[in-house]
């Protein structure tokens, strides 16, 4: 998910384009047909601005006709794996390889009074045309304030947001609600929690005022952090098995989110999860204080000695050892003839209309390197008589648990065929995997 740092440094390429006028591609006479025919509507007008708002960028332009001024918006959501990209005319698409077989989103020629043509191409992103460029100011001007990523950032707004309209709210979903906190997304939402001690399930309600204000700290934090350098910072619990802060296999995984105590759905989606059940309890513990986190890595706190802890100390250790007992019988000896062991990445096949839908291997990270090797191996074949494949739970009772499946009854392929072949991984089978397993694979 491009979340709100991705969103703003978008948003600051397209500061490249302001004042500048669309125009036909160059050696053409007529414009490339695009989806909603964008380009041909645009044609002859100027950008006025750009910003973003949360994960939402706006694209203001402006023409005259018969000299009445009239202006509109192009709204831009990168959803999952959007991305957006200037370039000159006479230079390639810096667009990464696997999008650029995909049609593009967007794609428009600015000029300006050189002849210098500057192309802005939008890949797998979600855009939206005749919007009112004064409702899109009026939404500036309303959520800046609260926006994780924004330069006019108020903490004390967004935590008297979250208290009010988030009251009756699961703390997750106030979170992603992008009325009170825009640009937070899922990576974000996840870290910050876990950096402010806080369990995901536990309602706005019954947060005090210190983990609250806390929990925005760190989620603006951690999104300036991000949006500064470009990449996420490490990431202690998403998308991991073991907890970064304890160092045991304590992280539970679960899709959290979609309601509030009235039965009402929020507008919000149910997202998958992850929190450590050692670091994040379900309740406050009111006998932690800010005395007793001295221990805690710096890089958790980010210099700041409010911060509260909450780690059960022989629970954390029990969890450490099981975890380096663990870890000892899971090492794996696959390595890439050419460049170690270091280099190997685990992998999963992604296309549905393939016999080896969904199972994992083994490759190499290095560019031009073919190495290859099956790493289910071990697993028994389902009824189907194909391999089973190996999955993720993500419900309550037993979020992060792996189990193996057939492959023809996967949802997310659309199949409703199968055998119904079922069972809960071993060690022998997540053991060649070791600490290349993540969660999300």
């Amino acid at each position: 998910m491009v979340e709100g740092p991705g969103c703003t440094r978008n948003g600051r390429k397209c500061q490249a384009v302001v004042n500048k006028v669309i125009v036909c591609p160059p050696d053409l006479d007529e414009m490339v047909p695009l989806p909603n025919d964008v380009a041909q509507t645009l044609l002859g007008q100027t950008v006025e601005s750009a910003f973003t708002v949360g994960k939402e960028l706006y694209i203001i332009f402006k023409e005259s006709i018969e000299g009445i001024e009239s202006e509109t918006a192009l709204r831009l959501h990168f959803g999952m794996n959007g991305s957006l990209n200037l370039r000159n005319n006479n230079s390639k698409s810096s667009v990464a390889p696997w999008k650029q077989n995909k049609q593009v989103s967007l794609r428009l020629y600015f000029s300006d009074a050189s002849t210098r043509v500057t192309i802005l191409e939008a890949w797998d992103t979600n855009v939206s045309t005749r919007i009112s460029a004064d409702a899109a100011r009026n939404k500036y001007c309303t959520l800046s304030s609260k926006d994780a990523c924004s330069v006019l950032f108020n903490a004390q707004q967004v935590f008297t947001s979250l208290r009010q309209d988030g009251h009756n709210l699961s703390i997750s979903d106030a979170l992603l609600h992008q009325e009170i906190f825009p640009g937070v997304g899922n990576i974000i939402k996840v870290e910050s929690l876990h950096r402010s001690l806080i369990d995901p399930r536990r309602k706005v309600s019954t947060l005090s005022d210190a983990e609250l204000r806390r929990l925005v700290r760190h989620a603006r934090q951690y999104s300036m952090d991000w949006l500064n350098t470009g990449r996420a910072v490490t990431k202690l619990v998403y998308n991991q098995t073991v907890c970064g802060t304890c160092k045991g296999m304590t992280v539970k995984m679960q899709k959290i989110g979609g309601g509030d105590d009235s039965g009402r759905t929020s507008g919000l989606m149910s997202r998958v999860t992850f929190w450590c059940y050692v670091c994040q309890p379900a309740t406050m513990n009111n006998n932690v204080s800010a005395q007793n986190i001295s221990n805690r890595p710096t890089s958790l706190i980010n210099n700041e000695n409010t911060t509260q802890q909450s780690v059960h100390a022989s629970t954390a250790a029990a969890s450490t050892a099981t975890a380096s007992v663990q870890q000892d019988m899971l090492m794996t000896s696959v390595q890439c003839p050419q460049h170690g062991t270091k280099s190997i990445k685990l992998c999963r096949v992604r296309n549905s209309t393939k016999q080896n839908n969904l199972r994992i291997f083994f490759t190499c990270k290095c560019k031009g390197c073919n190495f290859f090797s099956w790493a289910d191996n071990k697993y028994p074949s389902c009824k189907c008589g194909s391999k089973s494949v190996l999955r993720v739970s993500k419900t309550e009772k037993s979020g992060g648990r792996w189990f193996l499946c057939c492959a023809k009854a996967d949802r997310k392929s659309g199949s409703s065929d199968g055998c119904g072949h079922f069972e809960w991984a071993k060690p022998e089978h997540l053991g060649p995997l070791h600490q290349y397993l993540s969660p999300l694979l």
